[in-house]
C-alpha cells in the first residue's frame, strides 16, 4: 500500500470523543485481551488475514471487493481470494471510547471459521466471517476441462467465452424480472454449451431446467445475494482468464483500511512503499520484524515505538523478542530515535533474548526455563551457584519477576552443591539428555526414541537373562536376514549390548540434565562391522572424532542404515524367543516394527508378492499429507503421463467409465496381512536434480496426522468393502493424475526459461549459423496443449482427499496415533537431527523435544513445530503407536529413588 499523505498524524477519536468513566461494566482492555496477548496495527491486522486458512496451496490471499453488493452497508463488506476463492464478509463496529494512539492495537483470535479482533484502547471492533468458495472448485474445474482448448475438440466453447456467458446470465438474475434462457439457442451452444458440468452449474445457481428453457431463481434478498457472490467467483475465473474483460474489481485493503481508520498514516521515506494485494509484498512483511511488533514495514519510528510500548504494557513477558525485533529494525535503519529507546529499555532491566538464553545456559537450564515451575528452577540454580553466577541470576530474577528469585540474588555467593528434594522430583520426571561427543545428534535422537521402546529398554538393562551364549557346547549358529551368524559375530553385537546398557542405566538413575554415551558405543554403531548384509551398504569404521557425520549426515543415512545396524546388532545379541530347527529364528524384536504384506498384481495370472518391512519408505518431493503419501504407496499407479497434452488423450482414449474401472482393477496393490505395534515412517527427502546431477533434500512440507487408521489397507478388509475400496482407488488415481498435471506444468515452465536461454540470436540459426537442434525445440510444449489453472489442480486435490477421508471415516479398528517425530534442519549432506517425543503418561500430556543434551518441553502454542516444522527444519521420520496396544511404550522412565 503506497502511503502519499505527509500531514501529521494525530490522535483520532471513535463515536464518542469523552474518555469512558469507571462504571463500565466491561472494557476493551479486558475484552481485548481475553483474545490475544499481542495487539497489531489494523495494516498488520490486514496481513494476517491474507494468511488465514490458506489450505493445501499455500499462499497469501490477494483479496479483492465484491462489486455486486458495495455500497450496501456501511459496516459490512463482502472480498474474496483471487487465488483460492475464499470469501470473507468483513463488519466492522466503532467503538465508544477515546483511542489516544495514532493507529488502533487490535487483539486478535483466529478460528477456523472466523478471525474476532477489538481494539484494547477504544473498543472497535472488527469480525472477520470466513465463508468457502460459492461454487465448488471442482465444478470450475470440470466446466474448463469440457471446453477449448482441448486437444481434438475445435467445436468445443471456448472457456473465457463461456465465463463471459455465465457472467451475464447471473447478472440479469439478479435483476427483477429477468427472463429464461432457450439451451438450443446459437449463441448458448456456441458459447456455453449443456453438458453435465454446465448443467450442475445451473443447479448450483438455483436456476431449473423447463422444457429446454433455464429459468432463473425467485427473486428473494437471499437469491441476490447468492447469485452475486456466485458471480463474484466467476469474475475471479475471469481475472486469471481474460483480464481485460473484467471491469470493476478493486483490491480490497484500501476501503478495508479506510474502515479501520487506518487509510491514511505518516509512512517511512527511507522504506519502500508496500503493495497489501501483491504477493511479494504479503510474503515480505509475514516475516519481516516489523511484524513481531504488530507493525508493517513502511511505519515511521515513531509508530514502531508506541506499538512496542503498547505491547510491553500488555504482555511483559514479551519483552525480550520485543526488543530483539526493536534492535533489528534499529540496524536496518540505523535509526537513532530507535537507539535512544533500546538503549532505555536496557537501563530498565529489559535485555535481549540472547542474554536471557546465556543466562539460562550458565545455569544449564534449558529453554529460558519454559515449563519449569518456580521451585524447579531455584533448585537447578541452587544446584549450579558458582563464583560469578550473580549477573546471570539477575538477568533471570528481572525476566520472571519472581520474589523468590530476587530473594536468592540477596544472598551471599557460594560454590556450594545443594541437594534438593524440589530438584529430585524434576529429575524423576523428566527425561535426560545425550551429549554430543563429535556430531553425532542423529544417533542421539535415535538411541532416544529406542530408550521408550519398552521391550527394548528392559531387554537391555536385564541382559543377563536374554543375552547369547555363544561359547556354550552345542551353541548353533542362527541366521538373521538370510545371514549365518557366527560366534564372533554374536560377541561383537554383545558389545554393542553391554556398552548399551551402561548407558541405559544412566539414562534411568542419573541426577543430571544430560550423560554422555561412550565413545565406544558410538563407534560400533557407526561401523558395519558384520551387519553389512543386514543394511546392504559398506559403511566406512569412523574414527575417535566421528567428524565425517556432520558432513554425511543425510537425510536417507539416518533411518535407513543406523536404525538397521541397530536392529541387526540387538538381534544378533540377544537369544530368539521362538526357535525351530530350519526357520527363520524370530527375536525378540522384530515383532515389535513388522509389516507383513502382499503386493498382488492381476495381469494375466494372480500373484502374490510377499513384501514385509519394519519401515515404511515414503518418498517427498512436493507439499502434501502423510495419508496422501502412503495411499500412494499401498495403491498401485498407472503409468505416469508426461504432460497435459497425453493427460487429455489418455483420459478421452479412456473412453467409458467402465473401461476405466477395467483398467484400475489391472493394476497392482499392496494390502498388509499383519500389522506390528509400532509403525516406523521414513520420509525420504533427498532427491536427484538430473540437470546438474547432484542431489538436494526436498524441503516440501508433510502434514503429518496426529492418528491414522490403517483398515483400508488390511487384506481382510478387502472382500467386504471391495465396492468401497475400488471408489477410493479411482479417486486416488485422479489424485495422482492432478500431482503429475501440476509436476508437469511446473517442468514445463522450467523448460521454458531454459528453452530461452539456449535460443540463438538468429530467429531460425543454431550456433555457426546450424538450425535448432531436437534437443532444443523439445523444450517447447506443444501449442495446442491445455492450459492448465495449479489453482485449479490444488483444490481438485483437496476435495479428493477430503472424499477419501470422509469414506474411510468408519475404518478405525487398526487406529494408530502419533508418538515421535525425527525432525532435520540443513541439506542433502549436512545438518542437525532432532526428535520429539509425545509424554501421554504425564499428568498433562505433553511434547518432549530432544535435542542431544537438552532435553525441553514443548508448550500447547508451539505444538505446530512438530507436525510442520521450525525455522527451516523438516520432519524425515515418524513414529506410530497402535492405539490398543498403549504398553508398547513409555515416554519417561526414571528411577531416582
Amino acid at each position: 500500500m503506497e502511503v502519499l499523505s505527509s500531514e501529521a498524524s494525530t490522535p483520532f477519536y471513535s463515536t464518542s470523543d469523552t474518555p469512558a468513566t469507571p462504571d463500565d461494566d466491561v472494557g476493551p482492555l479486558a475484552r481485548a485481551l481475553s483474545l490475544s496477548p499481542k495487539g497489531v496495527a489494523p495494516q498488520r491486522w490486514f496481513v494476517d488475514l491474507t494468511f488465514h486458512e490458506i489450505g493445501l496451496n499455500p499462499h497469501p490471499h490477494i483479496f479483492y471487493l465484491n462489486p455486486n453488493e458495495l455500497g450496501d452497508d456501511y459496516g459490512s463488506v463482502n472480498i474474496a481470494c483471487s487465488i483460492c476463492f475464499k470469501q470473507y464478509d468483513i463488519v466492522t463496529t466503532t467503538g465508544h471510547r477515546y483511542c489516544p494512539g495514532q493507529t488502533h492495537h487490535f487483539h486478535s483470535r483466529f478460528e477456523s471459521d472466523s478471525v474476532v479482533a477489538e481494539c484494547c484502547q477504544c473498543g472497535t471492533s472488527v469480525n472477520a466471517l470466513l465463508e468457502q468458495s460459492t461454487l465448488p472448485q471442482s465444478l470450475i474445474y470440470r466446466i474448463q476441462t469440457n471446453r477449448r482448448p482441448k486437444v481434438n475438440s475445435p467445436n468445443l466453447p471456448h472457456f473465457h467465452d463461456t465465463l463471459d456467458v455465465l457472467t451475464r446470465i447471473l447478472q440479469n438474475a439478479a435483476k427483477p424480472e429477468s427472463g429464461s434462457i432457450n439451451t438450443d439457442s446459437n449463441m448458448f451452444k456456441l458459447k456455453v454449451g449443456l453438458d453435465d458440468s454446465s448443467k450442475e452449474f445451473f443447479q448450483k445457481t438455483r436456476f431449473s431446467l423447463v422444457d429446454g428453457r433455464l429459468q432463473p431463481p425467485e427473486y428473494t434478498p437471499d437469491n441476490i445475494q447468492f447469485l452475486n457472490r456466485c458471480l463474484f467467483q466467476l469474475q475471479l475465473v475471469l481475472l486469471h482468464e481474460k483480464p481485460a474483460d473484467v471491469n470493476g474489481l478493486i483490491p480490497a485493503h484500501t476501503l478495508i483500511l479506510d474502515r479501520l481508520g487506518a487509510a491514511k498514516y505518516v509512512s517511512e521515506k527511507s522504506e519502500k512503499a508496500i503493495n497489501l494485494s501483491e504477493k511479494a509484498s504479503l510474503l515480505e512483511e509475514r516475516d519481516s520484524f516489523h511484524g513481531k511488533l504488530g507493525c508493517v514495514s513502511n511505519m515511521t519510528d515513531e509508530l514502531i515505538i508506541e506499538a512496542f510500548h503498547t505491547q510491553l504494557s500488555h504482555d511483559i513477558s514479551a519483552s525480550h523478542p520485543l526488543v530483539d525485533a526493536l534492535s533489528e529494525i534499529q540496524k536496518k535503519r540505523k535509526s537513532e530515535r530507535l537507539e535512544i529507546e533500546i538503549i532505555c529499555q536496557r537501563s530498565e532491566g529489559i535485555v535481549t533474548t540472547a542474554e536471557l538464553k546465556s543466562a539460562y545456559r550458565h545455569f544449564e537450564i534449558p529453554d529460558n526455563g519454559e515449563g519449569i515451575s518456580t521451585d524447579v528452577l531455584l533448585g537447578l540454580i541452587r544446584g549450579s551457584l558458582k563464583s560469578g553466577s550473580k549477573e546471570n541470576l539477575k538477568i533471570i530474577a528481572k525476566a520472571r519477576n519472581d520474589p523468590e528469585l530476587n530473594q536468592l540474588l540477596e544472598q551471599p555467593e557460594e560454590d556450594t552443591q545443594l541437594d534438593d528434594p524440589t530438584l529430585d522430583i524434576y529429575y524423576a520426571l523428566n527425561p535426560v539428555g545425550l551429549s554430543n561427543i563429535g556430531n553425532t545428534c542423529y544417533l542421539n535422537s535415535l538411541l532416544q526414541y529406542m530408550y521408550t521402546v519398552n521391550e527394548i529398554r528392559e531387554t537391555v538393562l536385564n541382559m543377563e537373562a536374554y543375552i547369547e551364549n555363544e561359547q556354550e557346547e552345542g551353541w548353533k549358529e542362527k541366521v538373521i536376514d538370510g545371514r549365518t551368524l557366527t560366534k564372533k559375530d554374536v560377541a561383537e553385537a554383545k558389545e554393542i549390548v553391554i556398552e548399551l546398557n551402561k548407558l541405559f542405566n544412566l539414562m534411568q538413575t542419573a541426577k543430571s540434565r544430560s550423560v554422555t554415551p561412550s565413545n565406544r558405543l558410538v563407534e560400533l554403531l557407526l561401523s558395519t562391522g558384520g551387519a553389512d548384509n543386514a543394511t546392504g551398504s559398506s559403511l566406512k569404521k569412523v574414527d575417535q572424532s566421528f567428524e565425517q557425520q556432520d558432513v554425511s549426515e543425510s537425510v536417507r543415512f539416518f533411518s535407513s542404515e543406523t536404525m538397521a545396524i541397530l536392529m541387526y546388532r540387538l538381534s544378533a545379541a540377544f537369544q530368539p524367543i521362538i526357535s525351530e530347527p530350519g526357520a527363520k529364528p524370530i527375536d525378540r524384536f522384530s515383532k515389535l516394527f513388522y509389516v507383513k504384506a502382499n503386493k498382488k498384481i492381476e495381469e494375466g495370472e494372480k500373484r502374490l508378492i510377499q513384501e514385509d518391512f519394519s519401515t515404511l519408505l515414503l518418498n517427498v518431493k512436493d507439499d502434501t499429507s502423510l495419508e496422501e503419501l502412503m495411499d500412494d504407496y499401498f495403491s498401485a499407479g498407472d503409468p505416469e503421463p508426461t504432460s497435459p497434452t497425453t493427460i487429455a488423450a489418455t483420459e478421452a482414449s479412456a473412453g467409458s467409465k467402465n473401461e476405466k474401472d477395467a483398467k484400475a482393477a489391472q493394476m497392482s496393490d499392496i494390502t498388509v496381512a499383519e500389522l506390528p505395534p509400532i509403525l516406523q515412517i521414513h520420509l525420504i527427502r533427498t532427491q536427484f536434480d538430473k540437470s546438474d546431477q547432484t542431489s538436494y533434500k526436498s524441503n516440501a512440507t508433510v502434514a503429518l496426522p496426529k492418528r491414522i487408521c490403517l483398515d483400508q489397507y488390511l487384506e481382510s478388509n478387502q472382500e467386504e468393502h471391495a465396492s468401497r475400496f475400488k471408489r477410493m482407488k479411482l479417486w486416488k488415481r485422479e489424485r495422482r493424475v492432478c500431482r503429475k498435471v501440476l509436476e508437469v506444468v511446473k517442468n514445463q515452465s522450467e523448460s521454458q526459461v531454459l528453452h530461452q536461454s539456449r535460443l540463438p540470436l538468429s530467429d531460425n540459426a543454431g550456433p555457426n549459423g546450424s538450425l535448432p537442434s531436437d534437443a532444443d525445440a523439445q523444450f517447447s510444449p506443444p501449442i495446442d496443449a491445455p492450459k492448465v489453472d495449479p489453482g485449479v489442480e490444488i483444490a481438485r486435490i483437496s476435495e479428493l482427499t477430503e472424499m477419501l477421508r470422509n469414506d474411510a471415516s468408519d475404518l478405525n479398528a487398526a487406529e494408530y496415533k502419533i508418538h515421535a517425530v525425527f525432525h532435520h534442519e540443513g541439506g542433502a549432506n549436512f545438518g542437525h537431527y532432532w526428535v520429539y517425543i509425545y509424554d501421554d503418561k504425564a499428568g498433562t500430556p505433553r511434547w518432549l523435544k530432544y535435542s542431544d543434551d537438552t532435553v525441553s518441553e514443548v508448550g500447547v502454542a508451539r505444538e505446530d513445530e512438530v507436525f510442520n516444522g521450525h525455522q527451516g527444519s523438516t520432519a524425515c521420520f515418524c513414529v506410530y503407536v497402535r492405539t490398543s496396544e498403549p504398553g508398547v511404550v513409555q515416554t519417561v522412565q526414571r528411577m531416582i529413588f
